[in-house]
């Protein structure tokens, strides 16, 4: 059913109607959004290759084969977007010299952002989807092509990690 209806919607928007690729938009948008903070681990950062992602599927619409694949296909876009960012952050990294970085503030959030940033991306995805996109196991695994168990498992890890920052972070301040 929503494959069929995202095909209309493809097929409407190579036809010259924008407002069908506003649908699309605000059908898959939530879902782009979760894997690029997943994948980044910062909500500005996913913000920006999220709409990023959107731009380019529409410039690139007509390149998609099967109409009725565009989350699939849209998902890849933002895959392969964060992956590009995560290079040129490495690279510009590698480049400039360490320095000290001054105290985190104690708000809460940015501790808890920051261990969730710190978290291994095959613990932070799955985590990030379940409690922020509210994903069933099922789903979360269909989407990560892993085992529902396997969800669980690595959910139960990336509490279990991000639990030891936490409290890591409070012993040592």
């Amino acid at each position: 059913m929503n494959d069929r209806v995202d095909e209309d919607l493809v097929l409407t928007c190579r036809q010259g109607d924008t407002s069908a690729y506003a649908a699309l938009v605000q059908r898959h948008y939530r879902h782009v959004f979760a894997l690029c903070l997943g994948m980044l681990a910062n909500v500005h950062d996913a913000e920006d290759t999220a709409q990023e992602t959107m731009l380019k599927g529409f410039l690139s619409l007509r390149k998609l084969t099967r109409p009725e694949q565009f989350e699939p296909w849209i998902l890849r876009i933002a895959r392969h977007l964060c992956i590009d960012l995560l290079r040129r952050r490495k690279r510009a990294k590698s480049l400039t010299p360490e320095r000290q970085t001054p105290a985190q503030p104690s708000n809460e959030n940015h501790d808890l952002e920051g261990a969730v940033r710190r978290l291994p991306q095959e613990l932070r995805l799955p985590l990030t989807l379940f409690y922020f996109e509210h994903k069933d196991a099922g789903s979360i695994a269909r989407k990560l092509k892993i085992s529902p168990s396997l969800v669980y498992e690595r959910i139960r890890a990336a509490r279990k990690e991000l639990h030891e920052l936490l409290t890591e972070r409070g012993t040592h301040e």
